[in-house]
């Protein structure tokens, strides 16, 4: 786990391409769990274009021992996460934050769940499933969503 590195890399930080956060809108501190290398880094990136600080892991362990030593506002969780199937994912990863602190709003990108899943998830704790692939607005339309519940 360790924050992103191409965020600070010379032809990404283009004025035009880190936009701050607006006034009054909170920078979130996100845990990315994708099992993908380059969709991790790339959600990364968003995150980080929108203002927030990201970190990354690649499974459900790492993922676990970040929560249980760091706090976190989001996670976003994607739906073939090696380790536990996605609805133990989801009680793990609510579970692990410890009692001192709030837990995080959890979110699931997935290309393809019906309808029955989804609502499974989002009984579970999920605040939101989005679908793949995640793109910046998106992202963003999904942590104003969270800005404005918290």
């Amino acid at each position: 786990m360790y924050r992103h590195p191409r965020a600070d890399h010379p032809g990404f930080a283009k004025p035009a391409q880190k936009r701050p956060v607006r006034a009054g809108v909170r920078r979130f501190r996100v845990l990315v769990v994708d099992r993908d290398e380059d969709r991790r880094d790339l959600t990364c990136v968003e995150l980080s274009v929108l203002g927030h600080r990201a970190e990354e892991a690649w499974d459900t362990r790492q993922a676990l021992v970040a929560l249980a030593s760091e706090a976190f506002d989001v996670v976003i969780v994607d739906d073939q996460t090696p380790g536990f199937d996605l609805l133990e994912v989801t009680e793990f990863l609510l579970a692990a934050t410890q009692p001192t602190r709030r837990r995080p709003a959890v979110v699931v990108i997935s290309a393809d769940l019906d309808l029955r899943r989804r609502i499974a998830l989002l009984q579970a704790g999920v605040i939101e499933v989005v679908s793949r692939p995640l793109s910046l607005a998106p992202l963003h339309g999904v942590l104003t969503r969270i800005h404005r519940t918290l």
